[in-house]
């Protein structure tokens, strides 16, 4: 996580400057950690022990860099330098700042029990090349066919939601929450945002509560009852559902790596896939009968689960060669690679993707100890999101 001192308005930046934080297991290698970045040319280094265990050790990032796009993509790959001279010390990435170059002394924050010097030096810059995304595309949401006929959800009451929790203690009140969702006429969007962002999916993490929830919305979805728009919202919950484990791997990823052990998911992001896992053929039915705006969306949901995508694989190479050249098309040839389980061309289409998009972290693709599908699978759940902004 990075934080950004002083607001998130970057308005009035001159240029920006930042820290970079990693943590190692003890002192002696906090010690060896520091002098290796002084060295690289980071003008100010300390570590100090930290209350979660092992020493974090934090470099300066003097810069200056652009307040741009640019900026952030250098500052990143600094980032990404220094955290490669982490994992030679045993340590991994934690973090870091970003700032107005004037607010630099105060990054370095007060006296610490390791400090290393380099006075007027400089990381290695990269160069780096911002590509100008292709243009978005207008997915429709019509034609729609809504069908007047209740939605069956039997068994919901069987499920012990007492016993089971969400973001906020007692999943007690999922079974109405649900019934409520069930009623295309009701508050949708509130009731949606209740019981997912709020509750079941709180901030991307997972629950008890989340795996028994998701069967629920695909039957929303089978039921033919519910009009495209929210057909679309609830296929858009549970691809972001699907994406918490590799979201979680990935935060793993650098620590784990510094333990010498496999990343571990986030609680409860398994049992979500595996979930949504089971969903995911009944849906794929759908796909003659549902307006495009929804099918990019289940392409995008059927790359994470080739072993069923492969059903619609030869639909999902339709639609890229409609959409090329546009925004949602590339995100479609990264799905449509995913679904070939074709490592090379995903990675090469993900690759391409995120030197366009300035909210994917370029540190995705180079995980340790990942798999190719994983981290572009990543790349595609996070960006599909953005590339759908436009429908009708």
């Amino acid at each position: 996580m990075v934080l950004t001192i002083g607001g998130d308005d970057m308005a009035g930046w001159s240029a920006m400057a930042g820290t970079h934080q990693f943590v190692v297991p003890d002192d002696e290698r906090a010690h060896e950690l520091a002098q290796a970045l002084a060295s690289h040319g980071f003008a100010y280094v300390s570590g100090r022990s930290s209350p979660r265990g092992g020493w974090m050790v934090s470099a300066v990032d003097e810069g200056p860099y652009p307040v741009d796009v640019t900026g952030h993509r250098m500052i990143d790959a600094v980032g990404r330098a220094a955290a490669v001279i982490a994992r030679q010390c045993g340590g991994y990435p934690e973090g870091g700042s970003r700032c107005d170059v004037s607010m630099v002394q105060i990054l370095r924050g007060p006296d610490a029990p390791i400090v290393c010097t380099n006075p007027g030096a400089r990381p290695p810059m990269p160069g780096i090349v911002v590509v100008d995304p292709p243009p978005p595309a207008l997915l429709a949401l019509t034609p729609d066919h809504a069908e007047d006929t209740p939605i069956e959800l039997s068994g919901l009451d069987e499920i012990p939601w007492t016993e089971l929790s969400h973001a906020h203690g007692s999943a007690e009140d999922v079974p109405d929450l649900l019934r409520a969702l069930a009623d295309p006429f009701g508050d949708w969007d509130q009731t949606l945002d209740e019981l997912f962002g709020d509750n079941l999916l709180h901030q991307g993490t997972c629950y008890s509560a989340t795996p028994p929830s998701l069967p629920f919305l695909a039957r929303m979805i089978a039921s033919g009852a519910l009009p495209a728009k929210q057909r679309l919202d609830l296929y858009v919950w549970l691809l972001v559902a699907a994406d918490r484990w590799a979201d979680g791997l990935l935060a793993d990823a650098g620590r784990a790596a510094a333990e010498g052990r496999p990343p571990q998911p986030a609680a409860w992001s398994l049992d979500v896939r595996f979930t949504v896992d089971e969903q995911v053929p009944a849906l794929l039915t759908r796909w003659e009968t549902e307006p495009p705006a929804v099918r990019f969306v289940l392409a995008c949901l059927a790359a994470l689960f080739p072993h069923h995508g492969r059903q619609i694989g030869d639909q999902i190479t339709g639609m890229v060669q409609e959409l090329d050249g546009t925004r949602p098309g590339a995100y479609l040839q990264l799905a449509e690679a995913l679904v070939q389980t074709r490592d090379d061309q995903a990675l090469a289409a993900a690759t391409d993707i995120v030197a366009w998009e300035e909210s994917h972290d370029p540190d995705w693709l180079n995980a340790p100890d990942l798999a190719v599908a994983v981290t572009t699978g990543h790349v595609l759940a996070e960006g599909a999101l953005r590339a759908l902004s436009n429908t009708e």
